[in-house]
């Protein structure tokens, strides 16, 4: 019998229908052992050796491995190709205790497939130490910093707090964003836009008779600088002699746009994609897709390569061939180039295993909605990256008027001729199309207006934008994206508003502030970036892991010893005006793991405590007339708005109340993405802000 252990039970279960009888497959759960929760667990005086312990819930599963490694004849490490997967094999041949009589091979695979798994069978090889010293590397790595430099924070902020090394670069990149939208100052300009058409014309359906929108754009042959005009008295004027003037064509261009397919799917553009399209958050988005790969239905979903299989791409031109037709397919497969000069061209892209499994198909055979729909964009964006570049025609017309001053005004359209790769893979794109012109052609003026605007100041990161701006960075890696914002996160660090962006705490603020005076290194980009390159060196064999370690851990020692000297206790408290009901001791507004909270200035001596009232919005609620609209957040940290009056009034709503009411039913207006929107859910009025 021969024993093949994976790190999930899941993948187990698909691995046991797809190999012979002669093969047992079981399951580690995970990690067999790991550096102990109770203590550092790191000898950094004998070159950073660290004590692994086997967690109470792995016991009694290295009991049962034991008992089956007994009976077989060769076992057979099979858990995922990185280095996670790497020092999970490393950990239970130790575990095990496995002897030197015991045949034992190390498999990698890329999909749980018949022909996969058969293929890895046939070439077996040698645990890479390599990988697990670089593992091993992060993982000593990150210890040190959380375990040294947390109980830091709670001696000179509060208890419950920690620090992480990546994740403190991650929090200070979102506590940054939210000082510049605090910082912005938003500038009123005005466009002047006109709505023109060919004189003589009066039958809209005619194609050179249609109305167009033309935007003034220059004066006196000089482009207007972004953001607009800025001087209303002067856009008035503009105004008044564009009313009076005659229009003209004064030039076309046409030209013929090719827009090529983007590659497959990496990690970071899965979870960018997702969280855009499905609304998935990166943890959500890497655990359904964990799914789909133990299941057989998509490639290993950790990877920063967009190589692809040779047999994938010709599974991909015979699907398109024969359900769309040869003018949907290419002569050649496409193939793109890995942006990262430190992925593996020997991985693969994100890819369905089976391209000739449509999603329909697919649904038949997935329960689950949400891998229903992660598959979908997952087949659609690689079946499209093997089809044509769809083709536009895009036009611009430039027209003059002169008068008192010079003007031109420009107007863009574009229609689709071919949509190439967009039969498959939907994307947004909207069509203008403009009316047949010629050069000289006079206009006659139907409408002209000037539109007040406001420059718009930075948003907030959300999970898609954050993990772009920390692959940019070169900060973590494929398999720790996700766990760098769960963690952020789950530590109380940041919050996420009803549209899922992500806005700093009071403690993460605070937190942040305190490694970026004290811990520089700690929460600096470019350190942490060329910490990452060490630890891929490490994985390639170019770099000793202890000395990486070592150059790190001195400076951090001494600097860490300096600051508990130095650095003063911060006082997070606000006195109120109120005395404790039980001491009559003045009450205090004190921070939390979970939030600020009310209590005594008398603690330890008096533990009185009570829940700070939600922050109100001064709006009353219309529900029951006599409450607060206030934030509150769920048991998951999402905010939301309710009466004050809660339970005995339910007005609930996730998007924000502006304190206008509706036109059409009085019901209260909240905030959504293009302006306001009445609460109540019958009705369907919406008013647009001008942008």
């Amino acid at each position: 019998m021969k024993l093949i252990i994976v790190e999930s039970p899941t993948k187990a279960k698909t691995l046991s229908r797809l190999l012979p009888r002669d093969f047992r497959v079981e399951s580690s759960f995970g990690h067999v052992r790991d550096l102990p929760s109770y203590e550092l667990g790191v000898d950094v005086e004998h070159d950073f050796k660290p004590h692994y312990v086997t967690p109470r819930k792995s016991q009694a599963v290295i009991k049962n491995l034991k008992e089956c490694a007994k009976k077989a004849s060769t076992i057979i490490l099979a858990m995922d190709k990185d280095r996670e997967g790497e020092a999970i094999a490393w950990h239970i041949t130790k575990a095990l205790g496995l002897k030197k009589n015991k045949t034992v091979e190390r498999i990698v695979f890329h999909e749980i497939t018949k022909t996969a798994i058969a293929q890895a069978l046939k070439h077996p090889r040698a645990l890479d130490k390599d990988l697990i010293d670089a593992q091993q590397a992060r993982r000593i790595l990150d210890r040190l910093v959380g375990y040294k430099l947390s109980p830091f924070l709670w001696k000179k902020v509060m208890r419950g707090l920690s620090a992480g090394r990546v994740q403190s670069v991650a929090l200070r990149l979102v506590v940054e964003r939210e000082k510049e939208i605090r910082a912005f100052e938003p500038k009123t300009f005005w466009t002047i836009e006109t709505d023109l058409q060919k004189k003589g014309c009066s039958d809209q359906n005619k194609k050179d008779c249609l109305s167009f929108r033309a935007t003034l754009d220059k004066i006196n042959q000089k482009t207007i600088e972004k953001p607009g005009l800025v001087d209303k008295n002067g856009a008035d004027d503009f105004l008044s002699e564009l009313k009076e003037s005659e229009f003209r064509v004064l030039d076309l261009e046409r030209k013929k746009r090719e827009r090529s397919p983007y590659p497959p799917y990496i990690t970071s553009t899965l979870q960018q994609d997702a969280f855009g399209r499905l609304g998935y958050s990166a943890k959500q988005t890497m655990r359904v897709a964990q799914q789909l790969y133990e299941t057989g239905f998509i490639t290993y979903m950790r990877t920063d390569s967009v190589n692809v299989a040779p047999e994938a791409l010709r599974q991909a031109k015979a699907f398109l061939e024969k359900e769309l037709g040869e003018r949907y397919t290419l002569k050649a497969p496409r193939r793109f180039k890995t942006k990262s000069k430190l992925a593996q061209e020997a991985h693969e892209a994100i890819r369905p295993t089976n391209p000739l499994l449509s999603p329909e198909e697919a649904s038949r055979k997935l329960k689950d909605n949400n891998q229903n729909r992660l598959y979908e964009i997952i087949w659609q964006r690689f079946v499209a990256s093997q089809m044509p570049n769809a083709i536009t025609e895009q036009t611009t017309i430039s027209v003059e008027t002169k008068g008192k001053n010079h003007y031109e005004l420009k107007s863009s359209g574009s229609i689709l001729i071919f949509d190439g790769f967009l039969k498959i893979y939907p994307s947004k794109m909207e069509e203008t199309i403009l009316p047949s012109l010629e050069k000289e052609d006079p206009l006659s003026l139907l409408k002209i207006e000037s539109i007040e605007r406001q420059t718009k100041g930075p948003g907030r990161f959300s999970d898609a934008s954050l993990i772009k701006e920390l692959e940019q960075a070169g900060i973590g890696r494929p398999s720790t994206y996700a766990p760098i914002l769960s963690a952020i996160e789950e530590r109380g660090y940041i919050i996420r508003d009803p549209q899922k962006r992500l806005s700093p705490t009071e403690i993460g603020e605070k937190v942040n502030e305190l490694l970026v005076e004290h811990f520089a290194n700690i929460v600096d980009v470019d350190f942490t970036r060329q910490m990452e390159e060490n630890l891929d060196e490490i994985a390639s064999g170019t770099k000793k892991w202890q000395p990486v370690l070592q150059e790190f851990y001195e400076p951090f020692a001494k600097n860490l010893e300096e600051k508990y000297q130095t650095v003063e206790k911060e006082d997070l408290s606000e006195p109120l005006d109120r005395t404790c009901p039980n001491c009559s001791k003045s009450l205090m507004i004190r921070p939390g793991r979970f939030g600020r909270f009310i209590a005594c200035s008398g603690f330890p001596e008096c533990k009185f405590t009570e829940a700070l009232p939600p922050p109100s919005l001064d709006i009353k609620c219309l529900l029951c007339k006599g409450g607060d609209i206030v934030e509150r957040r769920t048991k998951r940290k999402r905010i939301f708005y309710g009466c004050s009056q809660w339970p005995d009034c339910d007005f609930a709503t996730w998007k924000k109340p502006t304190g206008k009411l509706c036109i059409e039913c009085g019901s209260l207006m909240t905030e959504y993405a293009h302006g306001e929107k009445c609460s109540n859910k019958s009705c369907l009025f919406r008013s647009t802000k001008q942008e």
